[in-house]
């Protein structure tokens, strides 16, 4: 970005003509209309000069637009990467979960058959001093995270 100068602009003779000072009226207004082409030509140039500017700051708005939007995709990928969103996923597939087998273990709580999903989708930890079973094949989605502490144990049959 470069920054210009404005162009100068010569002021106008002085003290203005006036018709109440007819003595020296005509030299000033003489003066005066000498002055008008110049005058003009300066006022044409900065009018000029100021289209120009707001080409500039108009050319620059959309430029910081788009980089305002650029960032705003950018920040929205991050988001979705970040561990407070994968959390909420995770929280929410392992609520399903809890509320799948929930339901398969109403269908007859008394019995000796438990249903298990097959996929594990949200990270998992077996707490120490429990012990988990499974029945296979399970598969683990890409990026999650089964701990078994220590003092714990995971059966899949």
């Amino acid at each position: 970005m470069t920054i210009q100068s404005p162009p100068a602009i010569t002021q106008p003779p002085s003290p203005a003509p006036s018709r109440t000072d007819s003595a020296n009226f005509s030299a000033r207004s003489d003066a005066y209309h000498a002055w008008l082409p110049t005058g003009y030509a300066n006022l044409v140039a900065a009018l000029t000069w100021i289209a120009a500017r707001c080409d500039d700051v108009f050319a620059w708005a959309l430029t910081a637009q788009q980089d305002r939007i650029d960032a705003q995709k950018a920040a929205d990928a991050v988001a979705a990467q970040s561990p407070i969103t994968n959390a909420a996923a995770a929280a929410a597939s392992a609520q399903a979960a809890a509320v799948s087998a929930g339901i398969a273990q109403a269908v007859s709580p008394d019995s000796p058959v438990r249903f298990n999903t097959r996929s594990i989708t949200a990270d998992l930890t077996i707490a120490s001093a429990y012990n988990a079973a499974s029945v296979g094949p399970i598969t683990i989605a890409p990026g999650i995270t089964v701990t078994v502490q220590d003092n714990a144990t995971w059966s899949i049959n």
